[in-house]
C-alpha cells in the first residue's frame, strides 16, 4: 500500500490533519473511532468522529478514480498507524504529532 498507493494514504492523512487544524479538539481516539466506523461501515460514536468521517467521505468523492478496495485498505493502513503510534486514549495526540511531522516536512 505504501509503495503503490502513497497518494491515497496522503489524501487520508491530509484530510485528518486538516480536520484537526479546523477543530483542535480532535485526538487520536477520535481519529481511530472515525476510521473504525468507516472500515466497518458503522456510525461514528460522537460528533467529532462524525465530522472527521464526513471530511474523509468528501475526499473519497474527490478520489473517485481509486477503487473501493484500495480506499478501504488505505483506511486500514492509517488506522494501524494510529494504533502503532498511539494508545488512542482520550487526549493522546502521538499519531497526530507523527503525521504532522511527515506532512509538514513536504515528504
Amino acid at each position: 500500500m505504501t509503495r503503490d498507493y502513497l497518494d491515497v494514504l496522503q489524501n487520508i492523512e491530509f484530510s485528518i490533519v486538516s480536520t484537526f487544524r479546523h477543530c483542535g479538539d480532535i485526538d487520536d481516539r477520535i481519529i481511530a473511532s472515525a476510521l473504525k466506523a468507516m472500515v466497518a461501515g458503522g456510525e461514528p460514536t460522537d460528533d467529532l468522529s462524525n465530522m472527521l468521517v464526513e471530511d474523509l467521505e468528501d475526499v473519497r468523492m474527490e478520489r473517485s478514480d481509486v477503487p473501493d478496495t484500495i480506499w478501504q485498505n488505505g483506511l486500514k493502513v492509517v488506522l494501524e498507524s494510529v494504533h502503532t503510534h498511539s494508545g488512542a486514549r482520550p487526549g493522546d495526540r502521538d499519531y497526530l504529532k507523527f503525521v504532522l511531522r511527515y506532512l509538514d516536512s513536504g515528504n
